[in-house]
C-alpha cells in the first residue's frame, strides 16, 4: 500500500468530518458547540483548501463529540466506532441462565449454524452425559435441576446427530480417569453408574464419528479452561455465573489456536477414544465394590 501524504490525510480527514457531521445532522455551530472546538476553527477544517490536519487535541474534542474514533477521522481505520464501542462489542458478560436450556448457548449454537463448534466442557460433555451422572451434578445446583439438564441434553445430542454439524471436543485424560476411580464429585456413584457413564460415551463417540469428535490431552503438559469457539465469529469462556464472550477476529483466532494445540498434542486422539473409553471401563473401579474415603 502506497504511503498517504499529509495532503492527502488532511483531505480524508475533511471528508470524514463533513460526512460525520451530515449523518448525525450537525452543522459547525452545533458541531463547535459540542466539541469545546471554536467555529471558526472548524469552518477551516471544512475549507476546501485546507492542507493541513489540525492538533491532536482538536481531532479528539471532534471525535468525541461525534461520536466516532480519532482513527477513523485521521483515515487510519474503516471502523467508525469509538474505544469504547469497540471495547463493548469485542469483550460482553453474559449470564449463565437457567434452563430447560441455556438460552445463551442456545443462541450461539443457533447463530453458528453450519460452522465448526469447538469445545473444552467444564467436567464431562454435557450430551453424553448419563441420567445418573445429571442426577448427581445437578441435585444441588441452583441454577438447573437434573430433568432439566436432560431436556437440554436431549436437545443437544439430537443436534449432534444433524447431519454436516462439526463438533470437536477436549477433555483432560486425568479427568476420565479420575471419574471411573470415582474421585471427588463422582464419589457418590456407584461402579455400575461409572461404567454406563463410560461405555455410554463410547457408544456416542462410535456412533457420532466423524462428524463429533472427542479428543483426551494430558492435563500435566496442557491447561484449559471451560472454553467454546463458535466458528469464526464468536469464542466463550464459562466461569460459572456467566460466560466471557469475546467477539473480535483476533480474540477467536487466538482461543481457537489455543484449542487447536489441544487437539494437536491429545494423548488419546478422536478415533482411539471409543475404545480408549471401554478399556477404561474394564480396567478401573466398575467392578470393584464402592469405596469411600
Amino acid at each position: 500500500m502506497d504511503k498517504v501524504t499529509k495532503t492527502q490525510r488532511a483531505f480524508l480527514f475533511r471528508e470524514r468530518l463533513s460526512q460525520a457531521m451530515l449523518e448525525r445532522q450537525l452543522n459547525r455551530t452545533t458541531l463547535a458547540e459540542r466539541s469545546g472546538v471554536d467555529r471558526s476553527t472548524v469552518s477551516q477544517l471544512l475549507g476546501e483548501h485546507q492542507v493541513r490536519l489540525p492538533s491532536g487535541q482538536v481531532v479528539a474534542e471532534l471525535a468525541t463529540a461525534l461520536g466516532v474514533s480519532t482513527d477513523w477521522l485521521l483515515g487510519l481505520t474503516s471502523n467508525t466506532l469509538s474505544p469504547g464501542e469497540i471495547l463493548r462489542e469485542s469483550l460482553e458478560v453474559a449470564q449463565a441462565s437457567a434452563a430447560p436450556a441455556d438460552a445463551n448457548i442456545e443462541r450461539w449454537l443457533q447463530e453458528s449454524a453450519g460452522a465448526k463448534i469447538r469445545n473444552a466442557p467444564t467436567t464431562l460433555p454435557e450430551f453424553m452425559k448419563t441420567q445418573a451422572v445429571m442426577e448427581l451434578e445437578y441435585a444441588s445446583y441452583r441454577g438447573r435441576s437434573p430433568a432439566q439438564a436432560k431436556a437440554s441434553n436431549e436437545a443437544r445430542l439430537n443436534l449432534n446427530r444433524v447431519t454436516g454439524m462439526d463438533h470437536e471436543l477436549a477433555v483432560p485424560q486425568q479427568r476420565m480417569e479420575d471419574f471411573a476411580r470415582r474421585h471427588g464429585i463422582w464419589s457418590a456413584l456407584t461402579p455400575a453408574q461409572v461404567c454406563e457413564q463410560l461405555h455410554l460415551m463410547a457408544d456416542l463417540c462410535d456412533e457420532l464419528y466423524p462428524s463429533t469428535r472427542l479428543h483426551l490431552y494430558d492435563l500435566t503438559q496442557h491447561f484449559s479452561a471451560p472454553v467454546t469457539v463458535f466458528g469464526q465469529r464468536r469464542a466463550v469462556i464459562y466461569i460459572g455465573s456467566a460466560y466471557f464472550v469475546f467477539n473480535t477476529r483476533e480474540h477467536v483466532e487466538t482461543l481457537t489456536r489455543h484449542f487447536d494445540q489441544l487437539v494437536r498434542n491429545a494423548s488419546v486422539l478422536s478415533h482411539e477414544s471409543a475404545r480408549w473409553l471401554r478399556t477404561l471401563a474394564e480396567t478401573a473401579t466398575c467392578s470393584q465394590p464402592a469405596t469411600r474415603t
